[in-house]
Protein backbone atom coordinates (compact mmCIF):
# COMPACT_ATOMS: atom_id res chain seq x y z
CA UNK A 1 0.00 0.00 0.00
CA UNK A 2 1.45 3.41 -0.69
CA UNK A 3 2.47 5.67 2.26
CA UNK A 4 2.09 8.92 2.33
CA UNK A 5 3.39 11.76 4.70
CA UNK A 6 1.76 14.95 5.38
CA UNK A 7 4.48 17.60 6.56
CA UNK A 8 2.41 20.87 7.27
CA UNK A 9 2.23 23.67 10.33
CA UNK A 10 -1.59 23.76 9.31
CA UNK A 11 -2.87 20.73 11.24
CA UNK A 12 -6.54 21.05 10.97
CA UNK A 13 -5.81 20.76 7.23
CA UNK A 14 -3.33 17.66 7.82
CA UNK A 15 -5.86 15.67 8.90
CA UNK A 16 -8.71 16.72 6.82
CA UNK A 17 -5.94 15.42 4.04
CA UNK A 18 -5.17 12.48 6.30
CA UNK A 19 -8.96 11.47 6.89
CA UNK A 20 -9.87 11.82 3.27
CA UNK A 21 -6.44 9.67 2.21
CA UNK A 22 -7.28 6.94 4.51
CA UNK A 23 -10.67 7.01 3.36
CA UNK A 24 -9.61 6.42 0.15
CA UNK A 25 -7.60 3.29 1.02
CA UNK A 26 -4.27 5.16 1.14
CA UNK A 27 -2.17 5.17 4.11
CA UNK A 28 -1.82 8.65 5.32
CA UNK A 29 0.15 9.68 8.04
CA UNK A 30 0.95 13.54 9.81
CA UNK A 31 4.15 13.75 10.78
CA UNK A 32 4.63 17.50 13.09
CA UNK A 33 6.72 19.89 11.57
CA UNK A 34 10.35 20.18 13.13
CA UNK A 35 13.87 21.49 12.85
CA UNK A 36 14.92 19.88 9.11
CA UNK A 37 17.92 17.62 10.44
CA UNK A 38 15.49 15.86 12.90
CA UNK A 39 12.40 15.57 10.22
CA UNK A 40 14.82 14.75 8.06
CA UNK A 41 15.88 11.67 9.64
CA UNK A 42 11.95 11.10 10.45
CA UNK A 43 10.88 10.87 6.87
CA UNK A 44 14.25 9.19 6.03
CA UNK A 45 13.61 6.26 8.44
CA UNK A 46 9.46 6.21 8.05
CA UNK A 47 10.34 6.12 4.26
CA UNK A 48 6.75 7.01 2.19
CA UNK A 49 6.31 6.71 -1.09
CA UNK A 50 5.21 10.31 -1.07
CA UNK A 51 5.63 13.40 0.91
CA UNK A 52 3.31 16.46 0.90
CA UNK A 53 5.49 19.00 1.68
CA UNK A 54 4.55 23.05 2.86
CA UNK A 55 7.30 24.91 2.33
CA UNK A 56 6.63 27.32 5.14
CA UNK A 57 6.60 25.44 8.67
CA UNK A 58 6.13 28.07 10.69
CA UNK A 59 8.56 28.59 13.85
CA UNK A 60 10.36 25.98 11.64
CA UNK A 61 11.49 27.95 8.95
CA UNK A 62 11.76 27.17 5.29
CA UNK A 63 11.08 23.33 4.29
CA UNK A 64 12.71 23.05 1.30
CA UNK A 65 16.31 22.21 2.50
CA UNK A 66 14.57 18.72 2.58
CA UNK A 67 13.80 18.62 -0.88
CA UNK A 68 16.64 17.16 -2.29
CA UNK A 69 17.81 14.73 0.28
CA UNK A 70 13.94 13.66 0.02
CA UNK A 71 14.48 13.24 -3.65
CA UNK A 72 17.86 11.95 -3.59
CA UNK A 73 16.58 9.10 -1.08
CA UNK A 74 13.69 7.98 -3.99
CA UNK A 75 10.80 9.54 -2.12
CA UNK A 76 8.41 12.08 -4.24
CA UNK A 77 7.89 15.23 -2.89
CA UNK A 78 4.74 17.03 -3.34
CA UNK A 79 4.84 21.05 -2.72
CA UNK A 80 1.85 22.05 -0.67
CA UNK A 81 1.60 25.85 -0.73
CA UNK A 82 0.03 29.07 0.81
CA UNK A 83 3.06 31.02 -0.96
CA UNK A 84 2.10 33.58 -4.31
CA UNK A 85 5.86 33.60 -5.13
CA UNK A 86 6.41 31.70 -8.19
CA UNK A 87 10.45 32.03 -7.90
CA UNK A 88 10.27 29.79 -4.78
CA UNK A 89 8.11 26.88 -6.13
CA UNK A 90 10.54 26.97 -9.46
CA UNK A 91 12.93 26.78 -6.95
CA UNK A 92 11.19 23.78 -5.69
CA UNK A 93 10.81 22.22 -8.90
CA UNK A 94 14.07 22.39 -9.44
CA UNK A 95 15.42 20.20 -6.71
CA UNK A 96 13.60 17.66 -7.54
CA UNK A 97 9.83 17.94 -6.51
CA UNK A 98 7.17 16.21 -8.44
CA UNK A 99 4.90 18.97 -8.76
CA UNK A 100 3.46 21.14 -6.71
CA UNK A 101 -0.48 22.81 -5.59
CA UNK A 102 -1.32 25.82 -4.02
CA UNK A 103 -3.64 25.85 -0.95
CA UNK A 104 -5.63 28.41 -2.49
CA UNK A 105 -7.01 26.59 -4.88
CA UNK A 106 -9.19 24.63 -2.18
CA UNK A 107 -9.28 21.05 -0.68
CA UNK A 108 -10.89 19.24 -3.70
CA UNK A 109 -8.27 20.52 -5.88
CA UNK A 110 -5.43 19.79 -3.86
CA UNK A 111 -7.06 15.99 -3.35
CA UNK A 112 -6.98 15.68 -6.56
CA UNK A 113 -3.48 16.54 -7.44
CA UNK A 114 -2.54 14.16 -4.31
CA UNK A 115 -4.35 11.56 -6.16
CA UNK A 116 -2.02 12.56 -9.05
CA UNK A 117 0.78 12.24 -7.66
CA UNK A 118 0.46 9.30 -5.72
CA UNK A 119 -0.43 7.01 -9.44
CA UNK A 120 2.43 9.25 -11.32
CA UNK A 121 6.03 8.26 -11.76
CA UNK A 122 6.80 11.31 -13.93
CA UNK A 123 6.69 15.39 -13.24
CA UNK A 124 3.30 16.62 -12.71
CA UNK A 125 2.19 19.21 -15.60
CA UNK A 126 5.49 19.14 -17.46
CA UNK A 127 5.00 22.48 -19.30
CA UNK A 128 4.16 24.57 -16.57
CA UNK A 129 7.12 22.77 -14.86
CA UNK A 130 9.19 23.95 -17.94
CA UNK A 131 7.79 27.46 -17.83
CA UNK A 132 8.24 28.04 -14.33
CA UNK A 133 11.98 26.69 -14.34
CA UNK A 134 12.55 29.08 -16.83
CA UNK A 135 11.34 32.13 -15.29
CA UNK A 136 13.42 30.84 -12.34
CA UNK A 137 16.64 30.67 -15.00
CA UNK A 138 16.08 34.61 -16.20
CA UNK A 139 15.49 35.68 -12.62
CA UNK A 140 18.50 34.41 -11.90
CA UNK A 141 20.47 35.53 -15.41
CA UNK A 142 19.13 39.03 -14.04
CA UNK A 143 20.45 38.74 -10.44
CA UNK A 144 23.84 38.24 -11.76
CA UNK A 145 23.88 41.16 -14.40
CA UNK A 146 22.54 43.39 -11.25
CA UNK A 147 25.13 42.37 -8.85
CA UNK A 148 27.89 42.28 -11.39
CA UNK A 149 29.67 45.66 -10.67
CA UNK A 150 29.65 44.58 -6.92
CA UNK A 151 31.72 41.86 -7.69
CA UNK A 152 34.11 44.41 -9.26
CA UNK A 153 34.80 45.85 -5.83
CA UNK A 154 37.96 45.19 -3.96
CA UNK A 155 37.62 43.85 -0.63
CA UNK A 156 38.09 46.96 1.08
CA UNK A 157 35.91 48.91 -0.98
CA UNK A 158 33.22 46.46 -0.04
CA UNK A 159 33.77 47.31 3.13
CA UNK A 160 33.68 50.54 2.47
CA UNK A 161 30.10 50.43 1.27
CA UNK A 162 28.72 48.31 3.80
CA UNK A 163 30.11 51.10 6.56
CA UNK A 164 28.26 54.04 4.29
CA UNK A 165 25.30 51.98 4.62
CA UNK A 166 25.85 52.09 8.39
CA UNK A 167 25.69 55.82 8.31
CA UNK A 168 29.43 56.32 9.19
CA UNK A 169 31.52 59.34 8.06
CA UNK A 170 34.88 59.14 5.89
CA UNK A 171 36.15 60.51 9.54
CA UNK A 172 34.91 57.26 11.49
CA UNK A 173 36.12 54.88 8.89
CA UNK A 174 39.17 56.00 8.77
CA UNK A 175 39.59 55.92 12.76
CA UNK A 176 37.81 52.39 12.91
CA UNK A 177 40.57 51.49 10.13
CA UNK A 178 43.66 53.30 11.63
CA UNK A 179 44.15 54.85 8.25
CA UNK A 180 44.16 58.03 6.47
CA UNK A 181 41.24 59.65 5.50
CA UNK A 182 42.74 59.76 1.73
CA UNK A 183 42.93 55.99 2.00
CA UNK A 184 39.38 55.65 2.91
CA UNK A 185 38.42 58.50 0.07
CA UNK A 186 40.50 56.49 -2.49
CA UNK A 187 37.90 53.24 -1.78
CA UNK A 188 35.08 55.63 -1.73
CA UNK A 189 35.94 56.80 -5.03
CA UNK A 190 36.25 53.24 -6.29
CA UNK A 191 32.90 52.46 -4.83
CA UNK A 192 30.98 55.45 -6.79
CA UNK A 193 32.88 54.66 -10.13
CA UNK A 194 32.33 51.00 -10.21
CA UNK A 195 28.80 51.15 -8.87
CA UNK A 196 28.34 54.11 -11.66
CA UNK A 197 26.59 56.84 -9.26
CA UNK A 198 27.80 60.33 -7.84
CA UNK A 199 27.22 60.25 -4.10
CA UNK A 200 27.73 57.98 -1.12
CA UNK A 201 23.53 58.01 -0.63
CA UNK A 202 23.28 56.88 -4.49
CA UNK A 203 25.89 53.56 -3.46
CA UNK A 204 23.87 52.92 -0.67
CA UNK A 205 20.45 53.54 -2.74
CA UNK A 206 21.72 51.48 -5.67
CA UNK A 207 23.29 48.41 -3.10
CA UNK A 208 20.00 48.55 -1.46
CA UNK A 209 17.81 47.74 -4.86
CA UNK A 210 20.00 44.83 -6.30
CA UNK A 211 19.67 43.14 -3.17
CA UNK A 212 23.50 43.50 -2.16
CA UNK A 213 22.46 44.99 0.80
CA UNK A 214 19.27 43.91 2.99
CA UNK A 215 17.22 47.00 4.60
CA UNK A 216 18.04 46.36 8.43
CA UNK A 217 21.75 46.83 7.50
CA UNK A 218 21.45 50.52 6.46
CA UNK A 219 21.34 53.41 9.60
CA UNK A 220 18.48 55.50 9.93
CA UNK A 221 21.12 58.40 9.90
CA UNK A 222 21.61 57.79 5.91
Amino acid sequence: MTTIAIVDDHELLAEALRIALRESGRSAVRIPPAATPDLLARLLELRPDLVLLDLDLGSYGDAAPLIAPLTDAGIRVLVVTGTPDRLRIAAALEQGAIGYRSKGDGFDALLGTVTEAVDAMQPLDPAHRVELLELLRRARAEQHRTLAPFERLTEREQAALAAMAHGQSVHEIAADWVVSEATVRTHVRGVLGKLDVRSQLAAVAVALRSGWLRAEEVSSRQ
